[in-house]
């Protein structure tokens, strides 16, 4: 991926990262009375994986908007989280936040969820 890419990606990541943290701020002060003005990314991620709904969600893009970005820093953007294999960036284009190859985002053995990984992978 040229540089020129790989920084208009890093920017559209970190106007989502900025808009994520201000509207989870926002949200968890007027809805669910926390305070979290002085909480980084993290412990805002934490804090919303708490709590149901449109919290969570917005919460699970913060992690994985900043996991995108220090895949960047990190020189590993664009590869697969489960195989390593490279993201077409046609996939990253679409979203920047794009963690998984096609093939691994359609796999039977890829879920976060306990209660479906052992559907997928128990054979009974």
């Amino acid at each position: 991926m040229d540089t020129k890419t790989l920084a208009q990606l890093r920017r559209e990541l970190e106007t989502e990262q900025a808009e994520l943290i201000a509207t989870l701020t926002t949200r968890l002060r007027e809805d669910w009375e926390r305070e979290c003005d002085n909480l980084n990314v993290t412990d805002l991620i934490k804090e919303s994986q708490s709590l149901p709904g449109a919290i969570r969600c917005l919460g699970d893009r913060l992690e994985k908007v900043d996991a995108s970005l220090c895949a960047m820093d990190l020189e590993i953007y664009g590869l697969c989280a489960d195989c390593e294999s490279q993201i077409p960036l046609s996939d990253l284009m679409q979203d920047a936040a794009e963690q998984r190859c096609p093939q691994c985002r359609t796999s039977n053995y890829y879920h976060h969820d306990p209660a479906q990984r052992r559907v997928a992978t128990d054979p009974h």
